[in-house]
């Protein structure tokens, strides 16, 4: 019998990162074991599975799903697949959940935390920098657990904030779990490893490509009751977390700021479109005081913002090696690497415990969907009616505009000034959001 975390592991390899077929197949299976076990014919059933997907499912191959796992255990990192009990339950709420993420740290079961997402750019003004580390550092230190992306700017104030009030945190990755993206924050990540996680859904030796971002960000709203944009310009990427926050019914808060300053420009819009205003940590946290009163302490994060010195954050930023305003001119590409290869091994017995605190799992091949059904059904409908009331940015909108009849390659799109990553990103939110759909020979389609 292939154990459940090989089958898990299996899965997501033949849907790949962000798919969101997961659900429909948990609505026409009753066990995992099923999944594992059904032919082409039985997928080609399920509305939206295509001939591709339906021939990797198909492909009951083991083997490579068999080697990742052997690494992680020999190298000792974590995984937690969607049948474990310690799979984070509010992803599972979300219409694209990953069924397997990779992590190093200490283990932390997020079902018992108040998870807030901390976003915002890459290139942060003096105040956007002491707004993230003070609404940060604040937050943890009233029982906030703080999530964001370990990317430059926003992402690593955040973390810097959260480490100083002696909290753990979480980073959730755009590439494999063996690899530091940007280099830059290994220091940091080495320290947020110590209380807290790194985490990914991508399998060990994935690259940072462009269009993982995009699908990694509904991983740091799906974590989390709610999320925080901090300075964040017309097409950042902190605007696509807003969009899937909202697509997956969180909570949304944003900073304002100064009118004249184009980093302030998406903030603005989304407290105009209904975010919440932030102008001090208590318009956060007293929305889940009530409901979480053995986490959350109002008065113990005021206390906290109001012992904030102006400059507080700035030696232990340097220590950690924060970059959190990268050099105005264009960062130089990261040269490719072909993913480390994984070794083949024998089929790999039950795995031990990995990391620090590393959670329980299940290993049975049974596990059942019946409960999730419900649940995902639910999602499924209020996507439906929400995703076209989300906003997109004028780059999406003219590439959503430029696909044809019979769909399109993104190599068709790419040209005009639309560079072959900004395609790629597009395509990724609009897949995101409902808008396009991918089908067989590379091509996208418009799906309203």
């Amino acid at each position: 019998m292939v154990p459940d975390r090989v089958i898990w592991i299996w899965l997501s390899l033949a849907l790949g990162a962000g798919s969101k077929i997961p659900n429909k197949l948990f609505a026409s299976f009753d066990t995992l074991a099923e999944i594992y076990s059904s032919p082409k014919e039985r997928f080609l059933e399920i509305e939206g599975v295509n001939e591709v997907i339906a021939e990797k499912l198909a492909d009951k191959d083991v083997s490579r799903a068999e080697n990742i796992l052997s690494v992680c255990i020999k190298r000792r990192w974590g995984l937690i697949t969607y049948g474990d009990k310690a799979y984070p339950r509010r992803l599972k709420s979300i219409p694209d959940p990953p069924l397997v993420l990779y992590y190093r740290g200490r283990f932390i079961d997020l079902n018992d935390q108040v998870c807030v997402a901390v976003v915002g750019t890459r290139r942060m003004t003096e105040y956007g920098e002491g707004q993230a580390y003070s609404l940060s550092y604040s937050m943890a230190s009233g029982g906030a657990l703080i999530v964001s992306g370990l990317a430059l700017g926003c992402d690593s104030m955040a973390a810097n904030g959260a480490l100083d009030a002696g909290a753990p945190t979480v980073a959730v990755l755009g590439c494999g779990i063996d690899r530091i993206y940007p280099a830059e924050h290994k220091t940091l990540a080495e320290h947020i490893m110590r209380s807290g996680m790194i985490m990914t859904e991508y399998t060990p030796g994935e690259q940072p490509l462009g269009f993982h971002f995009p699908a990694r960000n509904r991983i740091i709203s799906g974590l989390s009751q709610g999320t925080v944009v901090i300075e964040a310009p017309v097409g950042s990427g902190a605007l696509i977390t807003a969009r899937t926050a909202l697509l997956q019914g969180r909570d949304l808060f944003a900073v304002p700021g100064d009118l004249r300053d184009e980093n302030s420009a998406g903030c603005n819009e989304l407290i105009k479109g209904g975010a919440r205003v932030v102008t001090s940590v208590s318009d956060i946290m007293s929305v889940y005081e009530f409901t979480y009163p053995h986490r959350i302490s109002v008065s113990a994060a005021e206390r906290a913002e109001s012992s904030l010195k102006k400059n507080a954050g700035q030696e232990t930023a340097k220590l950690r090696g924060v970059s959190s305003r990268p050099p105005k001119e264009k960062e130089p590409k990261e040269k490719e690497k072909k993913p480390e290869k994984l070794q083949k091994s024998k089929p790999a017995s039950e795995p031990q415990k990995t990391t620090a605190n590393a959670p329980e799992t299940e290993n049975t091949s049974s596990y059942s969907f019946r409960r999730d059904r419900e649940e995902a059904e639910r999602i499924k409908n209020a996507k439906k009616e929400s995703a076209t009331e989300l906003p997109i940015t004028d780059r999406e909108r003219e590439i959503l505009s430029l696909i044809k009849r019979d769909g399109s390659t993104p190599d068709e799109l790419t040209g005009d000034g639309r560079s072959a990553s900004d395609v790629m990103s597009a395509l990724t939110v609009l897949e995101i959001l409902g808008c396009v759909a991918a089908v067989p020979g590379g091509r996208y389609i418009k799906t309203q």
